[in-house]
């Protein structure tokens, strides 16, 4: 099946359904364009994707298309992504939190990252600044892969500092140059919770983005858990403790959620400073693994 066909049938405003069932029907190019696809769009997508080799394409209803997705409501036809594609097998955790932290929250984000990469848990997180960047930090200094779904195209400025990282895997279902806006926004949140098993908010004021992340994985039957250090701490953490009055389980850390949800933990978080091992540095605090 032409990629170019698939592109094209991306752009058109059917269910995902009736685009898999053209694409079988022997539709042609022509054919697409007079139902309404932007030839030009198309080919757009096609320069960038032979131009950025490490680059891809996958499709609704073809291998590889993360299985999670199928449950959404509207999920998106088309993803572009470099490295991987998140495996149905994997423990995969959606993390979130505001984009302006507090050294607290920053720290208790990294911690907790770092103790879920170093027991085979992959983080799916965004392209936001704050809590979501400092988890990747974690997962990046055990050079473990995690996943950033992103609010825009692969080829925007905002995503291509990411393509320096080697053990980020980006995800978006939008065109490589659109730019970001909130309802696309929205419409990430609602992607990065469908993906991940559960979501882990770190830190959250009382209006913040990643509230509406909670929200979409409750919607979606996932279960939604806060940090125990946010019930206790200050106007960042307002959305923690609602949250918590509506329900959502407080965990200190990963090893906590871990018991919650039946994954294994076998390795733990210290704080420390000298000694023997190796050592992970996050802002003041050292950081070892132990192993039971």
């Amino acid at each position: 099946m032409k990629l170019s066909i698939l592109l094209a049938l991306s752009l058109l405003p059917l269910s995902c359904e009736k685009r898999i069932a053209l694409a079988h029907s022997g539709v042609t190019l022509q054919e697409l364009v007079n139902r309404g696809a932007s030839m030009a769009r198309v080919k757009r997508m096609l320069r960038f994707l032979n131009e950025e080799q490490s680059l891809k394409v996958c499709f609704w209803g073809m291998d590889g298309y993360p299985s999670a997705l199928y449950q959404m409501e509207n999920p998106p036809f088309r993803l572009m992504y470099n490295n991987l594609l998140p495996d149905p097998s994997s423990h995969l955790l959606t993390l979130c939190g505001t984009r302006y932290p507090d050294g607290n929250g920053a720290q208790r984000a990294y911690r907790f990252a770092l103790e879920a990469c170093a027991n085979n848990t992959t983080l799916v997180t965004s392209n936001s600044r704050g809590i979501d960047r400092t988890a990747l930090y974690a997962s990046g200094d055990l050079k473990v892969n995690a996943f950033v779904i992103c609010d825009c195209g692969l080829a925007t400025p905002r995503i291509r500092a990411y393509h320096a990282l080697p053990f980020v895997s980006l995800l978006s279902p939008y065109e490589p140059d659109d730019a970001a806006f909130p309802s696309r926004c929205l419409s990430r949140n609602m992607l990065s919770t469908a993906i991940g098993n559960a979501t882990m908010v770190i830190q959250s004021p009382e209006k913040s983005g990643c509230l509406h992340c909670a929200t979409s994985a409750l919607d979606q039957g996932k279960d939604v858990f806060v940090h125990t250090d946010g019930l206790f701490g200050g106007s960042l953490d307002g959305g923690i403790a609602s949250l918590a009055q509506m329900g959502a389980t407080d965990v200190a850390s990963f090893r906590d959620l871990a018991s919650i949800l039946s994954w294994e933990s076998p390795c733990k978080v210290e704080e420390r400073r000298g000694g023997a091992g190796t050592l992970y540095r996050f802002g003041r605090a050292w950081y070892s693994l132990e192993y039971a």
